[in-house]
């Protein structure tokens, strides 16, 4: 939570540091207008060359940038690639996603958007990421809700048990499971580590029917306060490494977020499409 807030702060900074130099270089260009205007009448100068320009035609990653984003950003970034666009490139710290240009000058935070085909590079981008890391959760340390018969989808929830929402979704696992959803809950206590709610969490995960506790805990039951060795705190920083910022959150096995409430058809709508564009 603090690196983003870390990471957001930088940002701000690098783009109003970008916003002064670009402010003081108008001035710099205005000072010799504002002169020649109240400067006697000569002959006009031949008109001059423009200025060369510099485009970056190559998809290879400039081998300084790194480094000259360490004193905007007070470090490297875990991953730099191309995109697309020439002389843009993709800076990754964490869960969070930024892109800047060849030289480190420009920067900017927002999804890049492929106008011809319409798809959200960015977001292709975060679902690659969270497929790598879906598919090393060890599924034992989620508290599973088996889909009925067949099982045509897995749905991971990062879910907090005094979060409104996330108990209408619980409402709605019945549904997914007769729809051959399987939903296997993560834990993520908005408040934090330590903070009664992620105790509350440690008690379900504790419990000897992890299950019924987590139905009676969203039920608005009491559950009997245990502690034991858990993965309530190792499931919260994932979370935040995949970028959620509230609950629920719903992530795909193929790194698909599907962010807030939903109800169970929709849900399955969207899987399956999912499923048929992986396909195509």
């Amino acid at each position: 939570m603090y690196k983003k807030l870390i990471l957001g702060v930088a940002i701000s900074v690098a783009l109003a540091s970008v916003w002064a130099v670009a402010e003081e270089k108008k001035a710099e260009e205005a000072a010799p207008a504002v002169a020649a205007a109240t400067a006697p009448a000569a002959a006009a100068p031949a008109a001059a060359a423009p200025a060369p320009t510099t485009t970056q035609t190559d998809s290879t990653v400039p081998a300084d940038l790194a480094e000259k984003m360490k004193p905007i950003f007070g470090g490297a970034p875990d991953s730099l690639k191309a995109t697309p666009v020439a002389g843009v490139f993709e800076a990754k710290f964490g869960g969070e996603m930024i892109y800047v240009s060849a030289d480190a000058h420009y920067v900017f935070a927002g999804d890049l958007i492929d106008a011809q085909s319409k798809s959200n590079l960015t977001e292709l981008s975060r679902s690659g990421d969270r497929k790598a890391v879906m598919g090393k959760i060890d599924a034992s340390k989620s508290i599973e809700f088996k889909a009925k018969g067949e099982e045509k989808h897995v749905l991971y929830a990062f879910t907090d048990v005094d979060c409104p929402f996330c108990a209408k979704l619980h409402k709605e696992v019945p549904a997914l499971n007769d729809k051959g959803v399987t939903v296997r809950y993560l834990a993520y206590p908005r408040a934090g580590v330590g903070s009664p709610t992620y105790k509350k969490m440690v008690s379900i995960w504790c419990a000897d029917n992890k299950q019924e506790a987590m139905t009676n805990m969203k039920n608005g039951k009491d559950v009997p306060v245990k502690d034991c060795t858990n993965p309530v705190a190792e499931q919260f920083e994932l979370g935040q490494k995949l970028g959620v910022n509230g609950t629920p959150a719903l992530v795909t096995a193929d790194g698909m977020m599907i962010p807030g409430f939903r109800p169970a058809d929709q849900l399955v709508q969207m899987l399956d499409a999912e499923v048929k564009n992986k396909a195509k």
